[in-house]
């Protein structure tokens, strides 16, 4: 893991709030840095699997957008849809290989 954090991951870092009240959208934080979206959302990836930040994502409802999260249950709000997305793709992936034909 490297700990020395990118000059771009803090400037991203510096703006996702603490805690899942009041999360920043994707496009704010664009709008805020001048970084592409998907930019973006690789920056937030590498801030959670090499420097284990916990920055949690909520992606439904009226308050949507990334979060630091600061407790169990911010952690578990987090987690939930990436869970629910690999089990659907699971069964994709499970569907396909059962219908293959050739």
């Amino acid at each position: 893991m490297n700990d020395k954090l990118t000059p771009t991951e803090l400037k991203v870092l510096a703006i996702i709030p603490y805690g899942a009240k009041e999360p920043i959208k994707t496009k704010e934080i664009q709008t805020r840095t001048g970084l592409e979206i998907r930019t973006i959302r690789k920056i937030i990836s590498h801030l959670i699997t090499e420097h284990n930040i916990k920055i949690g994502a909520i992606r439904t409802g009226k308050e949507q957008g990334y979060f630091i999260a600061t407790n169990r249950q911010e952690l578990e709000l987090a987690i939930r849809p990436l869970q629910a997305q690999i089990n659907d793709m699971n069964r994709r992936i499970a569907s396909l290989k059962e219908n293959a034909y050739f």
